[in-house]
């Protein structure tokens, strides 16, 4: 019933669609085309208060792009062009873009690199115009201090309790504030997109385009090349797999379609422990919140002990 009055389609058919999320997805088949519905119940990179704000900002980004020819999901709008609330959650209807998910690798990192560099380099060649509200800091303002939180916490298994305490001289070199903003003003700023995951891109013909900006927020470039960089290495659910020798290769693909300035090539080690660091601390949340899940707990290991590797933390 809401579909007729929000969209005007006619005994539309909608199928909830299982979904590693806990919002809710939804296939819509109506005006003869496929849709995919999301309704937003939950955050994750801002506060849960602001759910129905941080729609309306991911609509009005993937507008901004969809009319800079950047391929993705694009909205389909309202009969009225409002932000739509459907069982009392907002939501958003995309169209459906037929092609393949691709969450297993060998990834074609050359074509998923240079999705990404579209994104942000029609950004840097001229601003969007989209208003950015939700900022990269406000993002490590939630997540560094809880890596504190959890510092402090006893009763961590060995392995977990070793990683934060090895993690902590990078938690350290990245407070105060002034410490972070001094990192930003080295690359450019643009609206990320904020999950740089395998699950969030869909090959089309051999080309990759990137899809749900649920997680989105303005700040540096470098925070998303860093998140797809390990991203891609850890191989999103397939962690028997992850190979952090595709780190390198993942940056060299963004490289090729938007170059990186000399300091962000130079500050690659410093986003690695700031990106690392937020990515071991939403991997130790999900585990100790359901600690049946093997898999969080091998990914948090797995990052953190590349960061080790890698920086000799």
């Amino acid at each position: 019933h809401q579909m007729c009055n929000l969209y005007g389609m006619e005994q539309p058919c909608v199928e909830k669609v299982k979904a590693s999320t806990r919002n809710a997805v939804f296939k819509v088949f109506g005006h003869e085309r496929d849709f995919v519905l999301k309704l937003f119940k939950v955050s994750g990179n801002y506060n849960r208060t602001r759910v129905a704000e941080h729609t309306a900002y991911e609509m009005a980004l993937v507008d901004a792009l969809c009319e800079r020819g950047v391929p993705t999901a694009a909205v389909i709008s309202t009969a009225g062009g409002e932000l739509p609330f459907v069982e009392g959650h907002p939501a958003l209807l995309f169209e459906r873009i037929p092609g393949s998910v691709q969450q297993k690798p060998e990834y074609p990192l050359g074509s998923i690199g240079a999705a990404l560099a579209q994104i942000h380099q029609v950004q840097i060649d001229c601003s969007l115009g989209v208003e950015g509200h939700f900022t990269f800091d406000e993002m490590c303002m939630i997540w560094l201090p809880q890596f504190s939180t959890y510092l402090g916490n006893p009763g961590h298994e060995p392995a977990i309790a070793e990683a934060l305490q090895a993690l902590l001289p990078a938690v350290e070199r990245l407070n105060p504030g002034p410490n972070r903003a001094t990192l930003y003003g080295r690359s450019p700023s643009v609206h990320c997109h904020g999950d740089v995951t395998p699950k969030n891109v869909i090959v089309v013909g051999g080309d990759a385009r990137f899809f749900d900006f649920n997680n989105a927020f303005f700040g540096p470039r470098m925070a998303d090349v860093i998140d797809g960089a390990l991203e891609f290495s850890l191989a999103d659910k397939y962690i028997d797999l992850a190979d952090f020798g595709r780190f390198d290769a993942f940056i060299e693909a963004y490289d090729r379609g938007s170059s990186l300035n000399p300091e962000e090539r130079a500050d690659i080690p410093r986003w690695l422990e700031l990106i690392g660091v937020i990515k071991f601390t939403k991997e130790l949340r999900v585990m100790l919140e359901r600690p049946a899940e093997a898999l969080r707990r091998r990914r948090a290991l797995a990052v953190a002990d590349y960061v080790r590797s890698r920086l000799a933390v």
